[in-house]
Parts: C-alpha cells; structure tokens; sequence
C-alpha cells in the first residue's frame, strides 16, 4: 500500500512539474512576442512645433503615425524645442542617452550637431529631415523640393493677372535655392515674359520681416507670392490678408504643409508646395520597429514617390488649371521634364509643353 501510495505521489509530482513547465515555457513563447513600447526623440529648431510650416509638417506627420499605430505623445513620441544651435548636440543626447528607438533632428542646420552625436552614439538610431548625414546609424531624409516648387510655378503663372509673381526665401541655401529654381521653371513653362521678383529673409523665425518683404513685392505688381521661408513666411500671409480687406485680389503659394487654413478668412492662399513627411517617416519607422534600421540611407522623395506635391483640395485653382497641373505633373514623374535644382540648370533649361494623353480607342458596339 505504502508503496502504490509513494508511486501515486511520485507520478503526482512529476505531471505537477511538467505543467508548470509548460506554463513557464508558454510564458516564454509569448513574452517576446510583446512588443516593447517604441520611443521616438523629435528635436526642432527654436521655431518650435507650431511654426505653421516645416516643423509643424514634421510633428503633424508624427502624431499621425502614433495615432494608426495607438502610440501616446510623451510616452512613445516626444520632441524638445532648442532655443539655439547651442542646444543641438545636448538635445539629441538626451534621446540617444535614454535608449529612445530613434531620435530625429528636423531641417538641415542639425547637420553638423547630429554628425557629431552620431559617431559618439554608435550604438543609438538617428535620422534627419533636409539634410544628409553620411553615418551608418543616421537615416537621411530628402526631398525633390524643385519638383513640387515647379507645379506651384505652374500654378502661379495660370492665376496671374499683372504678369509679375514674387518669390521670398528663408535663408539661401541650396534647398530653397531648388523651391526658387523649380518655381521660376514652372512659370517659364507657361508663359516666359511673366516677371519674377525674388527676395530673401535671411531668417526662418521672423513673420514682422516675412510681412515688409511682402509689402514690397506686392507694391511691384506682383498679385501672387510663393513663400519658402518657415515662420517668416507667416507674415506674407499677414501682408496679402490685409490687402484683400481693402479690395486688393492678391495671392499666397503655401510651403511644406497644406497651408490653406493660414490664408482664411480672406482666402489668400492659391496653394501649397507640400512635402509628405508623413509618408517618409513611416518608411523609416516602419523599418525601425522591424530592426531593420536604413542606416546610411539616403532616401530622395519626389513626385515620383509620392513625396511631395499640391495638396488634394485646392479651392481656388479652376478644374482646367489643375488639368493643366496634372499634365506637368505627369510628365515629371515620367522623367520627361527634369526640374532645375540651380541657377545653372535653370539657364540651361528648356520648357517643354506636355502633351495630353491619347485617348484609347474603343470598338462599337455591334
């Protein structure tokens, strides 16, 4: 008896055993199959997320990628504002330091700053937004800004009616030398002897400069103005709203980001040269929470990958201006029209008229 009841118990334990052996190697199984709560670092210049612009397209895309994926603002995604270039390197090390997934400096002046955090943080992920930095653990993110600048030129050069268009410019560098070469381009697409008025802020954060810039472009002629300057460019929207409430039709050609909304309730803006950071960023940070980081990546978005153009709606563009868009449109994506990026390339430059589609041919009905 004695013995059947120890074999009872030995049996007992042993089936014990393998369950909770069972049940620990279940736990296993499945614990790396949660995933870990993905962090991502945003650091932007001292304009802020809310600069109505650049900075604002960047956060906007970010929200938007946290919200399809159930993420919460400061616990999955956060951003630190540097009230000076002083705070770059300082900022990004704050992210790369605790372990954040991947740390983001938004616009090209991070250059420098995150080349530097970058060699010390070999182990951390980085990416940039219009800039390239040439590490193996730094994503770059470009775009084909004279493209998008182009269709705006297009548009520009169809809504005139004083045959003069101004362009004003942040500060001048290369990337919005190709908003201001690709814009000219598009206007000479449409008609040649339309006169370009350019100027340039040499500043990104000042509106009251953005607003007398505009000021006196308007009091050249000019009835249309694409802005390419971040926060200074606010204030041509100012400049171009005061003139209509006294009866003066003049337009505004948003940048980065549909800037529709900036221009109501007088309705000033014609349209916006948008950059799709979303689309973008979520290539990266898709790639990022699959460990497959694009370290060393440039990515270079155009029309041709869905990273910039006109916005959806565009209210004050008729359906036979935005067909004819949509024709120079097609015709860069297919690679015929290649836009100037310098002034070189815009003397060398030849318009070409795009050509509709052929309409296919249809057999009748027997």
């Amino acid at each position: 008896m004695k013995k059947k009841f120890f074999s009872i118990f030995i049996l007992s334990f042993v089936i014990v055993l393998i369950f909770t052996g069972c049940g620990k190697s279940i736990n296993n199984i499945n614990e790396p199959n949660k995933e870990k709560k993905f962090r991502i670092g945003i650091v932007t210049n001292k304009t802020g997320i809310d600069d109505r612009s650049f900075n604002q397209a960047t956060w906007e895309g970010i929200k938007e990628i946290g919200t399809k994926n159930g993420w919460k603002e400061n616990k999955n995604y956060k951003y630190i504002v540097s009230t000076s270039s002083k705070d770059f390197i300082p900022n990004l090390k704050n992210f790369s330091s605790k372990g954040y997934d991947l740390t983001i400096g938004v616009g090209y002046p991070f250059i420098d700053s995150l080349r530097k955090v970058a060699a010390q943080k070999k182990d951390a992920d980085f990416a940039i937004i219009d800039g390239i930095v040439e590490k193996p653990n730094v994503a770059s993110i470009t775009f084909k800004e004279e493209e998008v600048s182009f269709l705006a030129g297009v548009a520009a050069a169809l809504k005139t009616k004083s045959r003069k268009i101004g362009f004003i410019g942040g500060v001048k560098t290369d990337i919005i030398e190709k908003f201001e070469y690709g814009f000219q381009a598009g206007i000479q697409s449409i008609d040649p002897g339309i006169k370009v008025i350019s100027n340039y802020a040499n500043a990104f954060d000042k509106p009251e400069l953005g607003t007398s810039l505009a000021a006196s472009i308007y009091d050249k002629g000019a009835d249309v103005i694409f802005q390419a300057a971040g926060a200074t460019g606010n204030g041509v929207f100012t400049e171009a709203k005061n003139r209509k409430r006294i009866g003066k039709q003049v337009w505004v050609i948003g940048v980065d980001r549909d800037q529709y909304g900036e221009g109501l309730p007088e309705n000033v803006t014609l349209t916006s040269a948008v950059k799709h950071i979303d689309i973008a960023l979520k290539k990266v940070i898709n790639n990022t929470k699959k460990e497959n980081f694009p370290g060393g990546k440039i990515f270079r978005f155009g029309i041709k990958e869905h990273g910039v153009g006109l916005p959806k709606e565009n209210k004050n563009l008729t359906e036979k201006e935005l067909k004819q868009i949509n024709l120079y449109k097609d015709t860069i994506r297919s690679g015929t029209i290649v836009v100037p990026k310098t002034a070189k390339d815009l003397q060398n430059f030849v318009p070409t008229k795009p050509q509709p589609k052929p309409k296919l041919k249809t057999k009748p009905k027997k």
